[in-house]
């Protein structure tokens, strides 16, 4: 726990400044969002970026988003895919470039399973979203960007508030309590406030802020409320070993819509999603 209050703003100040958005992503976050923009000046503006642009490119193309023709330009690439896929492409493109390595080796923070546990949340709620789109406006391409960065104050702690994330993961794992729970009672704050702080400044769209901030705690939501709960329950269910812990999921799961028999489907297609899906942490 800290000592004043004092000693938390501190730590609060240092993480609220590290880090911002790349100077191109920033402004694409803020220029798909202006009505007079167009698919050459989105295009333009990703060229200026070498490595986004081939990723962006090779996505395009991937199983991940079934385009049935070649996609060999950017133009192509915004006017096909459209302004909202390609914003939370690059949003997840971005934030796994920036936090997706790490030199730093340690037994106690596995960034590669933590990637991996972001992409198979990510995975499930782009597949819940997709079996919500008739009832609901729930963004399946969204949902993804949810479930792939939810946990990204985690990845942020770990490179920049290292003591303090080790004291709580041990903390969890001698009391064998969950992290976001370790993190409150050691702590006094989590990795969703960390979320909260970094993305302040992002310019992003409260349907993929809200559940970075609120997936542990859906009914604390301010807006956004579908989203959050998708979010939560793709992360429950990501963790999911048996039969148990997903029946304990299911009043959750049937108030957002979804029947017994879209779950069993959409459990059967994780494992197809998430190959799919792996083009985005290579």
């Amino acid at each position: 726990m800290y000592r004043d209050i004092e000693e938390l703003q501190d730590k609060i100040k240092a993480i609220a400044n590290l880090p911002t958005l790349p100077h191109i992503a920033a402004k694409l976050m803020k220029l798909i969002n202006s009505p007079s923009t167009s698919a050459e000046l989105v295009a333009s503006l990703i060229a200026q970026d070498v490595s986004l642009s081939a990723k962006v490119l090779r996505l395009a193309n991937s199983a991940f988003y079934g385009i049935p023709k070649s996609i060999n330009t950017l133009k192509g690439a915004v006017v096909v895919l459209g302004f909202k896929i390609l914003h939370t492409m690059v949003l997840s493109l971005t934030v796994f470039d920036m936090f997706g390595k790490s030199d730093r080796k340690n037994l106690i923070f596995d960034r590669e399973a933590f990637w991996q546990h972001s992409l198979k949340c990510a995975a499930i709620a782009r597949l819940l979203a997709k079996t919500r789109q008739n009832i609901s406006t729930l963004d399946p391409e969204e949902a993804f960007c949810t479930g792939l960065l939810h946990d990204v104050g985690k990845v942020v702690m770990e490179q920049y508030l290292h003591t303090d994330f080790h004291k709580a993961l041990l903390y969890a794992r001698t009391h064998q309590i969950c992290g976001f729970e370790a993190e409150k009672q050691v702590l006094d704050y989590t990795h969703c406030d960390v979320a909260l702080w970094l993305t302040a400044s992002w310019s992003l769209p409260e349907e993929i802020q809200q559940p970075l901030v609120y997936h542990h705690e859906p009914d604390l939501a301010q807006s956004c409320g579908e989203s959050v709960m998708l979010c939560h329950i793709a992360d429950c269910l990501s963790y999911a070993k048996d039969e148990f812990d997903i029946n304990e999921l299911l009043p959750q799961i049937k108030a957002l819509g979804i029947t017994t028999k879209d779950l069993k489907t959409i459990i059967e297609k994780i494992p197809a999603e998430m190959e799919k899906a792996s083009d985005f942490i290579i």
